[in-house]
């Protein structure tokens, strides 16, 4: 029997199908005694309804509402019991959404203890206030629990998420909602060679920051542009994420010492209150990376961090570059530009005595690259797909292809997955020599494709960051950690 948290975490992965066929073959959809499951059969009909249209969308709905109120019938509890107003009005069934948010706010009154903190509590008050009609009352519950938890974020989107099903369904304008949004995620990069003391450079940063409000900041710290982006972020308020394509002693020393002391101290206080530092380090067979291809990677992965979570919280990515007056566009600028969100760019003179970062040689064979690892396909399946066959190549009881083309490595994963949705896959995005691969990569990749139990491509953390910049609909969700000879890695699911 696969166990209820377990189900939920594929759920969660975004694979609803897999996860309710689990649920259905280890019996917990006979159990009508269990609230967790109870619970948790809810939110998959509420997953499958949501991937559904007409009549077979309403009559989802309606199961979930009734499982879930089943589930607060044991054990009463304000949880699946709004879970359960919300979607009877989804199923088509306004009366019973109207009494079971009534019995809501009745249960809300009579135990104090209701919600999981302050913040649950007010929202689902105001979501029963919604389901009645009383949206006076429902704006000033949703604004008394936001301030209680204002920097709740992802409670506060999900929140918002399904004030927007329930308004739709209602006929109602949601655009009350968006003074509630969390705010939006910038992506900052920038050039070296700028004169820091330009008052007119901080003034345009100033007041793209005060214009835009960004909430969250993703990018590196090199001296210049970086540095000041950052700062000017920092003071506003917002949270920095930072992605070093070093290690954070290597990369002072290549990207800020040489650039004046001045760059130093700025560089150490920001790693400080960085609320997030994530490191791309080399594995042991590697050589150490050249400047351009290292932070190409970085580049992608805070990228991908940015428009995460943007989605993540429903708000909305941007960025925000410093470009040398006249220079031709750089590969992250495009990349930005072809998932068709904001960006602002501020032009600068560069300095007359710039200099470029110096110590590591660009006699570098080695790009940006994927390893598309498949265990246990049968050739046969493979001779279907006859580009993907040649290319393919055997390792232990599996084969793997390597391809700087990343966007074809996930489609010929993904039409593997569709054709067996038993495949173990993985993809891994890291920096490598195209045509002779790091073992260790190799046995990462491999590692990773044996611990799928189907269903999903794997990956790692910052490979599934760059995927979220590919085009299409795809799901990426955290699934665990996963040992290696290397260390625990960060494990992701793509579906």
């Amino acid at each position: 029997m696969t166990p209820l948290h377990q189900i939920l975490s594929i759920a969660r992965a975004g694979n609803p199908a897999r996860a309710w066929a689990l649920f259905q073959s280890s019996g917990w959809d006979a159990r009508l005694d269990d609230p967790k499951a109870l619970t948790l059969k809810g939110r998959l009909l509420k997953d499958q309804a949501k991937a559904s249209e007409g009549a077979d969308r309403a009559r989802l709905y309606g199961e979930a509402a009734e499982a879930y109120a089943a589930a607060a019938e044991l054990e009463r509890d304000s949880y699946p019991l709004i879970n359960a107003a919300a979607l009877a009005l989804l199923g088509g069934q306004p009366e019973r959404a109207r009494s079971l948010a009534q019995e809501t706010l009745a249960l809300l009154e009579s135990d104090p203890g209701q919600g999981e903190n302050a913040y649950w509590r007010e929202a689902t008050r105001a979501e029963a206030l919604l389901l009645l009609g009383d949206d006076t009352a429902a704006r000033a519950a949703l604004a008394d629990g936001i301030s209680k938890l204002p920097r709740a974020w992802e409670d506060h989107a999900a929140t918002i998420g399904q004030f927007e099903l329930i308004l739709a369904e209602q006929g109602r304008d949601a655009a009350w909602l968006d003074r509630h949004r969390p705010p939006p995620s910038l992506y900052f990069s920038g050039i070296i060679g700028l004169d820091d003391k330009d008052a007119a450079i901080q003034q345009d940063i100033d007041v793209i920051v005060a214009r835009e409000k960004p909430g969250f900041g993703f990018g590196a710290l090199a001296a210049g542009a970086d540095i000041l982006i950052a700062e000017a972020l920092h003071k506003s308020g917002a949270e920095l994420h930072i992605i070093l394509p070093y290690p954070v002693d290597r990369f002072r020393k290549l990207s800020v010492a040489p650039f004046g002391d001045h760059w130093l101290a700025r560089f150490d206080a920001l790693i400080e209150v960085a609320a997030r530092l994530d490191v791309l380090t080399e594995l042991p067979d590697e050589e150490e990376r050249s400047i351009g291809v290292a932070v190409e990677l970085a580049d992608l992965v805070a990228m991908g961090q940015c428009v995460r979570n943007a989605g993540v919280l429903q708000s909305r990515p941007k960025a925000l570059t410093i470009t040398g007056i006249g220079d031709a566009p750089r590969h992250q600028h495009l990349v930005w530009a072809e998932t068709g969100h904001d960006q602002f760019a501020i032009s600068v003179a560069r300095k007359a005595d710039h200099q470029s970062i110096t110590g590591l040689s660009d006699e570098e064979t080695r790009e940006v690259a994927a390893i598309l690892r498949v265990e246990d396909l049968d050739r046969d399946v493979l001779s279907q797909f006859p580009e993907a066959d040649r290319a393919f190549q055997p390792a232990g009881d599996g084969q793997y292809r390597v391809s700087t083309n990343i966007a074809e490595l996930l489609a010929t994963g993904r039409s593997l997955l569709q054709h067996n949705s038993d495949s173990r896959i993985s993809l891994l995005i890291d920096i490598m020599d195209p045509q002779r691969p790091a073992a260790s990569l190799l046995e990462q990749a491999g590692d990773m494709a044996r611990a799928s139990g189907g269903g999903a491509i794997l990956t790692d953390y910052k490979s599934a960051m760059v995927l979220t910049l590919e085009p299409g609909r795809h799901a990426v969700e955290e699934i665990g950690e996963l040992q290696t000879a290397h260390g625990p890695l960060s494990l992701w699911s793509l579906t």
